[in-house]
């Protein structure tokens, strides 16, 4: 599966889980508001009661919308971190991919150069020029990837 399909999926699950959190939200509101009794004038205590019965219940509606946005947040960062380690990834595969062709190309250069050719191009460089004919193209290579 594609990182896009990935994502795409990603935003999916978040926009159903946002649907869930309004229907049960616009569910809650309906049975609130069908149950709750119009405020008596001749009781205050019970106006009171109901009051605080329809606050309540209020807050329990926005606790449970709050949790289930709070697992919908959850589940789509957990999706982006795992999306980002992945093209984290293949991108340091790539550098390495690419640093080991350049490497080659660069060894591939310098592998018909005689020992005196490799020790004038190191002397073009301010470079050390002794050692094997080995070493002296290792470090012209070295240099060159630098």
């Amino acid at each position: 599966m594609s990182l896009q399909d990935q994502f795409t999926n990603s935003v999916r699950q978040t926009q159903e889980a946002w649907a869930g959190i309004v229907e049960s939200l616009t569910s809650n509101v309906q049975t609130l508001t069908t149950s709750a009794h119009p405020v008596s004038t001749a009781d205050p205590v019970a106006a009171v009661d109901q009051v605080f019965d329809f606050w309540f219940k209020t807050l329990e509606v926005q606790r449970d919308v709050l949790k289930q946005f709070a697992g919908a947040s959850v589940a789509a960062g957990e999706q982006v971190r795992s999306q980002l380690e992945q093209v984290g990834s293949a991108v340091r595969e790539q550098g390495e991919s690419a640093k080991t062709a350049i490497r080659e190309q660069a060894f591939a250069k310098y592998e018909s150069l005689t020992k005196a050719d490799l020790q004038d191009e190191l002397a073009n460089r301010d470079l050390p020029k002794t050692g094997s004919v080995d070493e002296l193209r290792e470090r012209l290579v070295a240099d060159d990837v630098k």
